[in-house]
């Protein structure tokens, strides 16, 4: 559902995305209207946005998933002690699992080979990295290997520091 307003400045639309998805498709959709002024225009790449936009949450302890009523807590327990990451992504229907990873090496690398298969060669992407209670492993492991990637696909990042 959308509504707008007389003076068309704005519109509402319901895109089923939450957290950084959700951020991704709001910073891209104000970054081409400002490029472009065209509402219209804007509207028909928002609901390509909201199609094209991936989001993968990589968990370390599945004590969280556990703690939210997710997943019991022998399941997590067991998990942990197995070693078993999964990768989750926030999907208007729940969350959905698409992957286990069993380091965070293996992280690094399926969210690699999801770019690799989601962006094209002449691709415009706007990739964000978050962090919750691993600042310093983002920040640092998965940073140095995101560089290496950049210049390997000869990709512009902004900020990338």
């Amino acid at each position: 559902m959308k509504e707008r307003n007389k003076q068309d400045s704005f519109m509402i639309m319901d895109t089923g995305a939450a957290s950084g998805r959700l951020g991704l498709i709001a910073l891209a959709t104000a970054r081409y209207l400002a490029e472009t002024n065209d509402m219209n225009k804007t509207v028909v790449f928002a609901r390509k946005a909201v199609s094209a936009c991936e989001e993968y949450i990589f968990l370390d302890k599945l004590q969280y998933l556990a703690e939210g009523g997710r997943l019991s807590k022998t399941g997590a327990l067991f998990g942990d002690m197995l070693k078993m990451k999964p990768v989750i992504s926030p999907q208007p229907e729940g969350a959905k699992k698409v992957g286990t990873v069993k380091t965070q090496e293996d992280q690094v690398t399926f969210a690699i080979t999801k770019l690799d298969t989601s962006l094209k060669e002449d691709s415009n992407a706007m990739i964000m990295l978050e962090y919750s209670d691993n600042k310093k492993w983002v920040h640092g492991t998965v940073k140095k290997s995101w560089k290496s990637y950049i210049r390997r696909r000869k990709l512009s990042c902004s900020p990338c520091r």
